[in-house]
């Protein structure tokens, strides 16, 4: 007859048996989404675009994309020149993480962003017109891994075009 108790082999099953779950736990965990990240903040500046192009119908007023290395905002344009959209929080400015770099290209033409917002005086890079009349527009948001764009070439609109892997 056997005492009570485990043996040692029982307890080196459950052992390995917790391990086994762990490491899966920790797979599908993984990196957090950070190889996603590009992939969401292009989705994310498409439909503000698109909104924004809406916006601009409904008011008859237009308004601006101003990008910097790391982020963007909104302006729309008042008697005094073009200042940040700050009654409207879905327009509001955003900063993206540090890994993450915003590149941009305007009819073909490569354009060079400041790093941040106030450090330029130029005019923003993109103007939203009530008309709907744009320059062929593409935007790379990426990191070390590869970027994701937004374009506005086709007739749809702002589109999430595609993913480029990292040279």
């Amino acid at each position: 007859m056997r005492a009570g108790g485990f043996t040692l082999i029982e307890l080196l099953i459950v052992l390995v048996l917790i391990g086994a779950m762990t490491g899966m736990a920790m797979l599908s965990i993984g990196n957090d989404g950070k190889d996603r990240r590009p992939r969401l903040e292009a989705e994310r500046l498409e439909t503000l675009l698109s909104l924004a192009e809406q916006e601009t119908q409904l008011r008859g007023e237009a308004m601006a994309l101003e990008l910097f290395a790391h982020g963007y905002r909104f302006l729309i344009l008042t008697e005094a020149g073009w200042r940040e959209e700050t009654g409207d929080a879905v327009f509001r400015a955003r900063e993206l993480d540090s890994d993450l770099r915003i590149g941009l290209l305007i009819n073909g033409e490569n354009r060079v962003l400041a790093a941040r917002a106030g450090l330029s005086d130029a005019a923003p890079q993109i103007l939203l017109a009530p008309d709907g009349d744009a320059d062929a527009v593409r935007i790379d948001i990426g990191d070390r891994h590869g970027a994701v764009q937004i374009g506005n070439d086709g007739e749809e609109g702002w589109t999430v075009m595609a993913a480029t892997a990292a040279p």
